[in-house]
């Protein structure tokens, strides 16, 4: 007898301890969550005071740059800097959710260029 109340004991601390741990573990992910949100707002704010912007998707130092009249794809890419070894394998322009204008890399350096709209999304593909 003695020894089963031990064994429920145990029970009973072990599945305690499941719950506390269990709970610990999903109030960090909501934590975790909750920080991610406030991170996203905060960028979105950021790029909202930034006004006119262009985004770039892959290897570059800065995701927003300042859009202005008449920018070019290649101009863009600077400000950008542009931080893999290689030329792009591909570059892509997004418009509004539709492709505006695919190029390779070596196209730029054979000055085929495209101006650029603001909110225009460039993804680039080392």
């Amino acid at each position: 007898m003695r020894a089963l109340g031990w064994w429920m004991f145990a029970v009973i601390f072990a599945t305690t301890g499941c719950v506390s741990s269990r709970k610990a573990k999903m109030e960090a992910a909501q934590a975790y969550i909750q920080g991610q949100q406030q991170a996203m707002q905060a960028q979105q704010r950021a790029i909202q005071s930034m006004g006119p912007s262009v985004f770039f998707q892959g290897p570059v130092q800065n995701s927003v740059v300042a859009w202005r009249e008449g920018m070019k794809l290649s101009e863009a890419i600077v400000a950008a800097e542009y931080t893999a070894f290689m030329n792009p394998e591909m570059i892509r322009v997004m418009r509004n959710g539709q492709v505006a204008g695919e190029l390779k890399g070596i196209d730029l350096l054979r000055h085929q260029d495209m101006e650029l709209q603001s909110g225009d999304t460039v993804i680039i593909l080392p």
